[in-house]
């Protein structure tokens, strides 16, 4: 007897309203019907109805079956999101733990927390051969890159590649000079590094990588006192160009059409380039509790308004800040040591979502999506060390 599409429909919404049920499973019974009757579907038809649920249930989803993740993780299924129009965008931050040992670090993204409206931090499988020191980051594409630093306590030219769809490691082509926490960033799908040479010359000061020709190459030095000047150093890729900051001096370069010239001092004035990002070629930054916008044409920073909930309040806060381009709004993360006065009992780890808004011309507003704390750890010795988002 052949099964109708009616069969289909019927099994297809019962597995919806499983899904979205508000946190209300059905008793294990009916549940384990439903999810046989699902897989029992074909293999089009399954990826057809997981596209179009929030990646962020994924991981309480791979924990149905072995099928399941199969499917979580094929891509096939990211080729379907995006014929749909369901493509996300998802959070991850990378954390480095100092207890543990040689420090490497360890990936996080952000998921929807089971029978709850409330977003958590949960951690990736990592390898053990990422770097034990900070290395440079970059993400192009869905591909999330991590570059040179310290590895078995040698400088490292290694670059290691995590797809973020299916969350699996794997190692891309190596620099072609040796970096000890280096600063990486992307401008026009190329990624640029920078700094971190133990045998500094001008002639290795940075290079570019192409992941379409899987290529590096060295970029023009801006000259032998700067590249010393500018050793250990934090990037952005803004407006066309490249720019880097001393972390030494906070003096602040460009690279503008293949040139190297002076960046504009006001811009490089307040907080450092790790705590900001771009969002439509506006940059913003986090100083001094509040975020501001760089106005290219008055060449100054402007408040963004509307954010008085968010910073209407003091906790004891590690300096330690990261605002991400989060599909066109602002995610913004920063921690909280909770029983300063006494000694630390926890770290928290807050998330808030922005909104961007330009009602009228010159002005930039920002609107509050929610904000809560992700991630709680008793570790005393912990930091966030990079944060990105990826549209999948």
């Amino acid at each position: 007897m052949r099964i109708g599409r009616d069969y289909y429909r019927r099994k297809l919404k019962r597995f919806k309203t499983l899904l979205m049920s508000n946190g209300e499973e059905p008793p294990l019974k009916r549940r384990r019907m439903t999810t046989f009757g699902f897989l029992m579907l074909p293999d089009d038809l399954v990826l057809n109805c997981l596209a179009r649920v929030s990646r962020m249930y994924y991981p309480m989803l791979s924990l149905v079956s072995k099928r399941f993740r199969s499917f979580l993780t094929s891509a096939k299924l990211y080729q379907t999101r995006n014929l749909l129009c369901r493509t996300e965008n998802i959070l991850y931050v990378c954390l480095r733990f100092f207890t543990v040992s040689n420090h490497p670090l360890r990936m996080f993204t952000l998921c929807r927390k089971p029978k709850s409206s409330r977003n958590v931090l949960v951690p990736i499988l990592s390898p053990d051969s990422l770097p034990e020191h900070l290395p440079g980051v970059a993400l192009v594409g869905s591909n999330f890159y991590v570059i040179g630093s310290l590895i078995k306590n040698n400088a490292s030219s290694s670059v290691m590649v995590m797809d973020c769809r299916s969350h699996t490691w794997r190692e891309a082509v190596s620099m072609r000079a040796e970096r000890v926490n280096p600063s990486a960033c992307v401008l026009d799908g190329k990624i640029y590094v920078a700094g971190g040479c133990t045998d500094l010359d001008a002639t290795n000061w940075m290079e570019v990588f192409d992941p379409k020709t899987q290529t590096w190459e060295f970029v023009s030095s801006p000259g032998e006192e700067v590249c010393r000047e500018f050793s250990s150093c934090e990037s952005i890729g803004y407006d066309g160009n490249v720019y880097v900051e001393s972390m030494r001096t906070h003096g602040l370069y460009e690279l503008h059409k293949g040139r190297w010239r002076e960046g504009q001092s006001s811009l490089a004035r307040g907080g450092n380039l790790s705590s900001r990002c771009v969002i439509d070629n506006v940059l913003y930054r986090f100083y001094s509790w509040r975020i501001d916008w760089y106005d290219s044409e008055a060449k100054l920073w402007r408040e963004l308004k509307g954010l008085e909930k968010l910073f209407g309040f003091r906790s004891y806060c590690v300096p330690t800040f990261k605002c991400v381009n989060y599909g066109g709004k602002i995610a913004f993360f920063w921690l909280e040591k909770v029983g300063y006065n006494k000694r630390y009992q926890k770290t928290n780890i807050w998330c808030a979502e922005i909104t961007i808004e330009r009602p009228e011309q010159g002005e930039i507003w920002g609107t509050l999506e929610w904000f809560d704390v992700v991630f709680t750890t008793n570790e005393e010795h912990f930091d966030l060390t990079h944060a990105f988002a990826a549209t999948l």
